[in-house]
């Protein structure tokens, strides 16, 4: 059987995904309603009860408000101590906690999963690799993040599919009249989200030949554009790579995904 990765929101505001294999399905991130995930997941054929676990990168609500909703299906949700923490005292709410240490493996089913800090303002945030046993193919979740380290970079050269964040162009970011410039700062800071300079810019430092498909995910509705990705890629990369490029853009995620 085919892994099957299907996107059921991706932008500021919610972000998730579902993966398939053979013997599990997950959900990455629970960013939207609960009632949305279980409508989203419907139209793909998907019963809530037939999620096996979620998989929950930190505690911002854009990726684990639908844990609210959620709760009453025992769901395992794993995650790092301090999310669990964080993501309880925010929602007044006690899951199935599956706790982990960031750079631990965990071993699920027919998967492998890896687990990798990121540069992000949250208690103890996460990226993922997630490997099957099957066909030996891999997927890595890598948003929320102001810079990419090394460790990252070395991470996914290793991967077949890659979900990627370019959160805001800096120009359309400067130019916003709806954020206060603090809140400007924290996007642009280390600890803050990846830019589609930035985004881009790994892409064509590391053109990893293993890579099937690259989505760009997790895009500011406010201060982004597909235009303004789609130029950088024009300018530096075009021409350059054997893979797919694929622009998720908000509120137009529901249906996107690859298998492989």
């Amino acid at each position: 059987m085919q892994v099957d990765f299907k996107f059921l929101g991706s932008s500021s505001k919610g972000n998730c995904g579902v993966l398939r294999s053979k013997f599990s399905t997950i959900l990455i991130d629970a960013g939207l309603s609960g009632k949305k995930i279980i409508e989203y997941l419907t139209k793909y054929g998907i019963a809530i009860d037939e999620i096996d676990a979620i998989f929950i990168t930190h505690e911002h609500a854009d990726h684990c408000q639908g844990l609210r909703g959620l709760a009453k299906n025992d769901l395992k949700i794993y995650t790092t101590r301090g999310t669990a923490l964080g993501i309880e005292e925010k929602y007044n709410i006690q899951l199935n906690w599956q706790l982990f240490s960031a750079g631990d493996k965990i071993y699920f089913r027919d998967m492998e999963i890896g687990t990798f800090s990121i540069p992000h303002d949250a208690n103890e945030p996460v990226g993922y690799v997630f490997r099957f046993h099957a066909n030996k193919k891999s997927l890595a979740w890598v948003t929320d993040l102001g810079y990419v380290p090394d460790k990252i970079a070395e991470i996914i050269k290793k991967v077949n599919l890659l979900v990627l964040e370019a959160n805001y162009d800096p120009y359309l970011l400067h130019n916003d009249n709806t954020r206060p410039i603090y809140i400007k700062k924290r996007i642009m800071g280390r600890n803050g989200h990846l830019s589609n300079n930035s985004a881009i810019q790994l892409i064509a430092e590391t053109l990893n030949p293993a890579w099937e498909k690259v989505f760009l995910a997790h895009l500011s509705r406010d201060c982004n554009h597909p235009s303004a990705i789609k130029k950088i890629i024009n300018e530096s990369i075009s021409g350059r790579v054997n893979f797919d490029i694929e622009i998720v853009e908000p509120d137009c995620a529901l249906g996107l995904g690859y298998s492989m």
